[in-house]
């Protein structure tokens, strides 16, 4: 597996695990093979023109867009291996854009992203687990199939995914596993958005040029970057998932992009509102 660290703002990342060519053609489990079945008919009733199946995968789609990246994120890194050869595993590398982060920060960043959200999904996961039995009954509606059922089902098995992402992360934190390696080309699509950055906020170059310095995802960066803005923004997912030669990245990205822009104009407004 490989991690690929992208900058969002100077106070939010996004995390992505890879899977190399060995976990992708290892025999799938009983659980893969029914996500994977569960993602063929989605995508088949997708392109129904009308009936319940059209309507439930549009409005569908809205309620997972609403899923926090910071969940679909987790979800993308390997569980840890049952049983660990040794009592080790391999270091495993960690792209990043250099312009914008430091070697030194990538392991507290990736520890704060794999622990910062475990007690929710532990909470959520629970709260799934009780209402299933409760859905089960709507089953008996004909035709249609158990929707509320099969939704918390689908949460439980996210809930759970993100949770063993995190701690996947946790544990190369906490044994030293990490190996960061900058990525010039990803660096510079950074580069270039910080120059248009500081145009468009008015932030003078020399300001951001000691941000990043000081690593623009450190704390220390906070004194120079006063108001927290895009690094990258959705236009900006297909460049990104082209120069690390991944597209699946792209939906991911876009997803992240889309709902970080949404926090910062709601922050924006609350502070219009306070002055």
């Amino acid at each position: 597996m490989r991690l690929f660290l992208i900058p969002l703002t100077p106070r939010r990342a996004f995390v992505y695990g890879h899977r190399v060519a060995q976990e992708v053609n290892k025999k799938p489990s009983l659980l893969d093979r029914a996500i994977t079945k569960s993602s063929d008919i989605w995508l088949k009733w997708e392109k129904y023109e009308k009936g319940w199946q059209k309507q439930l995968t549009v409005h569908g789609n809205k309620l997972l867009r609403r899923i926090s990246y910071q969940e679909w994120a987790l979800k993308s890194i390997s569980a840890l291996p049952k049983v660990i050869p040794g009592n080790e595993l391999p270091k495993v590398p960690v792209v990043y854009p250099p312009s914008v982060m430091t070697p030194g920060e990538i392991p507290k960043l990736l520890h704060k992203l794999g622990t910062e959200k475990a007690g929710t999904h532990k909470r959520l996961l629970i709260w799934c687990f009780i209402g299933m039995p409760i859905s089960a009954p709507f089953a008996l509606v004909p035709i249609i199939p158990n929707i509320p059922f099969f939704y918390l089902v689908f949460r439980a098995y996210s809930h759970w995914r993100a949770l063993q992402g995190g701690q996947h992360l946790e544990y190369l934190v906490k044994n030293n596993l990490l190996e960061p390696q900058p990525d010039t080309q990803l660096d510079r699509i950074y580069k270039t958005k910080i120059e248009r950055v500081a145009e468009d906020v008015a932030i003078p170059k020399e300001t951001i040029k000691e941000a990043a310095e000081a690593g623009v995802m450190d704390e220390a960066a906070e004194e120079h970057l006063q108001e927290e803005f895009e690094l990258i923004e959705e236009p900006t997912a297909k460049e990104v998932a082209e120069v690390l030669k991944i597209p699946q990245l792209v939906v991911e990205l876009e997803r992240a992009c889309e709902q970080v822009h949404e926090q910062l104009m709601e922050q924006r407004k609350e502070a219009k509102k306070e002055q």
